[in-house]
């Protein structure tokens, strides 16, 4: 399962930061496994690459040597499991509450785009759920009325707004909720 964390706004900043900040996580034992609490090390990487811009990025394997048990860590511009960038994807969810899918302007397929607003769409309803439950629980109750309901994007947005406390994100809400949600362990992400 992924761990996403916040290594850089973009790809640039990713490969200018991202080493530096993952040797100092791990060095503070910042990454501890689920299981036996034992902290992880870095294990090996993997090239990703982003799409609709063709770049490509380094990502890092963490791994506790007890339990063999990995983690990819993501920057949170990247979704998991997504050949998309985070921004992209949600320049799509957000379009898609105004203009029809022909319309929208992306790189991506049609279909692509119909299968991203029938997986993200049903992803981003679960988190505006966790988060609103997470942000209640550290004292920072987010409650139904204080939420217009309409377009999801638009209730996570209104969710995220009353987050207990400012988190450093690379700029897009999905990779901020990811990042709430994995900062309280959850085994969702958007």
């Amino acid at each position: 399962m992924p761990i996403v964390i916040h290594l850089g706004r973009d790809v640039k900043e990713y490969r200018e930061k991202s080493e530096k900040i993952i040797l100092q996580a791990i060095a503070e034992s910042r990454f501890g496994c689920e299981f036996c609490l034992r902290p992880m090390t870095r294990h090996s990487n993997y090239d990703r690459r982003i799409k609709e811009t063709g770049q490509s990025l380094t990502i890092t394997v963490i791994w506790c040597k007890a339990c063999k048990n990995y983690h990819a860590l993501l920057p949170d511009f990247l979704l998991p499991r997504k050949h998309y960038s985070a921004n992209e994807i949600e320049g799509v969810i957000i379009d898609s509450g105004t203009l029809p899918i022909n319309q929208i302007d992306t790189e991506a397929s049609e279909s692509t785009v119909r299968r991203w607003l029938q997986q993200i769409v049903e992803r981003i309803k679960q988190a505006v759920g966790i988060l609103k439950y997470l942000f209640g629980r550290a004292g920072q109750a987010v409650g139904e009325t204080a939420i217009d309901a309409g377009h999801c994007y638009s209730e996570l947005e209104q969710v995220l707004e009353k987050a207990p406390r400012e988190v450093r994100y690379s700029g897009n809400k999905l990779g901020l909720a990811n990042l709430w949600l994995g900062t309280n362990e959850t085994v969702v992400h958007i």
